[in-house]
């Protein structure tokens, strides 16, 4: 089994993010179907309830939130990574900024 790791040899959570990313669309393109076509037109393989008329309204909520919180879920994993891998770089920088701040303050 391979995986993928980032320039410190931590593995990337890049992948994770993408998963997420396409169950979040895939989410919310179902809530979409759901809200479209009513429930007596729906394909089977979306399932079948007794009576079909109307909307899926419950699955339909349910696909748009389980979409809807996959999307944050992807962006919050890929904003993490970015922040652990920015991290190292910020921090000598800081320091030289202290350090040219402190060395005015004496002049």
């Amino acid at each position: 089994m391979s995986s993928v790791s980032n320039a410190d040899g931590q593995p990337s959570k890049r992948p994770i993010a993408l998963v997420l990313a396409v169950i979040g669309v895939l989410g919310i393109i179902l809530g979409i179907v759901y809200l479209a076509v009513p429930a007596g037109n729906l394909p089977s393989i979306f399932g079948h309830t007794t009576p079909a008329n109307g909307h899926h309204v419950v699955r339909m909520a349910v696909s748009f939130v389980v979409g809807v919180a996959c999307l944050v879920g992807a962006w919050f994993v890929n904003k993490s990574s970015k922040s652990e891998s920015g991290a190292g770089a910020a921090a000598p920088a800081e320091t030289s900024t202290e350090t040219s701040t402190e060395t005015s303050a004496r002049d």
